[in-house]
């Protein structure tokens, strides 16, 4: 299952990749709107449009940072004292928690993202647990 974890974690960069890509092109479009948008001095829409795009951002980041996590522990698995079965579990919850907050996160859903997040934390927590039980 280490492997599959890596190979889903590298997989999961091209997402996070062609997120960054995409928000590379919103950029573009970005800029402009809001050197428009602060020399009529709306500092409410300034914020607004600006908030948005950060948003964005934080998607590419996370989606990106939760992927070398994956990739981190799927080349760690080897050397956890744990059974089959747990480290089984471990992949799957590495895999569930990327793809769920991404989509959480494009949706804007608070819940679905949190969702994502502690599957993240209790993943690492597994893995940190799995790495000393087998020293």
């Amino acid at each position: 299952m280490a492997n599959v974890l890596i190979m889903f974690g590298f997989s999961w960069m091209v997402v996070a990749a062609i997120i960054g890509l995409l928000l590379a092109k919103r950029h573009e479009a970005v800029v402009p709107q809001l050197e428009k948008i602060a020399a009529t001095g709306n500092l409410a829409e300034y914020h607004r449009v600006y908030e948005i795009y950060k948003h964005h951002k934080i998607v590419h980041v996370h989606s990106f940072l939760f992927s070398v996590v994956a990739v981190c522990v799927g080349l760690a698995m080897a050397r956890m004292g744990f059974p089959e079965s747990a480290i089984n579990g471990l992949a799957i919850a590495l895999m569930v928690a990327p793809t769920v907050w991404t989509i959480g996160a494009l949706l804007t859903s608070i819940p679905v993202m949190a969702i994502g997040d502690f599957a993240l934390l209790g993943s690492i927590v597994m893995a940190a647990a799995g790495m000393l039980k087998g020293m």
